[in-house]
């Protein structure tokens, strides 16, 4: 007699906790993008930010309130999305330009710096979460840069990659 007891209150147990779990249910959504791009870590606005800005000769001015978010997006026919900005030195100082942005696999980004006809002045090309050139500075090596133009180009490490990313300028007189 205990164990048919036993029996029909385990059994009233496992009913009571299957009715009070019954509450749950699965939605699926199929609204959205019928195309999303696989884990993209940007959005539309972000792939805009200061377009056209994809050479040096449409480089845009950088002003030091200018912080995005920005982003370095999928090729477009092959060819990939380089941003180009454009910064003006009034006296010779110290220049500091830094890109944050979420290492991954498919998402690295680098930086460097040109003067007006285009020669490469220094560049970072690290694998950590941010790039960061400062001029002068030892790592990587650059030099005072006098008064006059320069463009700053981010870019993908690899061809491909594509990743959203902050900027940040700074001029020490």
């Amino acid at each position: 007699m205990v164990r048919e007891c036993a029996t029909a209150l385990a059994l009233c147990l496992a009913t009571s906790l299957l009715t009070t779990l019954s509450g749950c249910s699965l939605i699926l959504d199929f609204g959205g993008d019928p195309n999303p791009p696989p884990d993209a870590p940007f959005n539309d606005a972000e792939c805009a930010y200061k377009e056209p800005n994809d050479s040096a000769a449409t480089a845009v001015p950088l002003e030091f309130t200018d912080v995005g978010p920005a982003a370095i997006c999928s090729t477009t026919m092959g060819v990939d999305d380089h941003d180009f900005y454009k910064i003006t030195v009034t006296a010779s100082s110290m220049v500091s330009a830094r890109i944050s942005f979420v290492q991954s696999t498919t998402g690295d980004l680098d930086l460097k710096i040109s003067d007006s006809q285009g020669i490469v002045l220094s560049s970072s090309r690290g694998f950590d979460n941010d790039e960061q050139i400062t001029c002068p500075g030892p790592t990587p090596p650059c030099g005072a840069l006098a008064p006059g133009e320069y463009v700053l180009e981010v870019f993908p490490a690899s061809p491909g990659m594509a990743n959203r990313y902050d900027i940040a300028l700074t001029l020490t007189p």
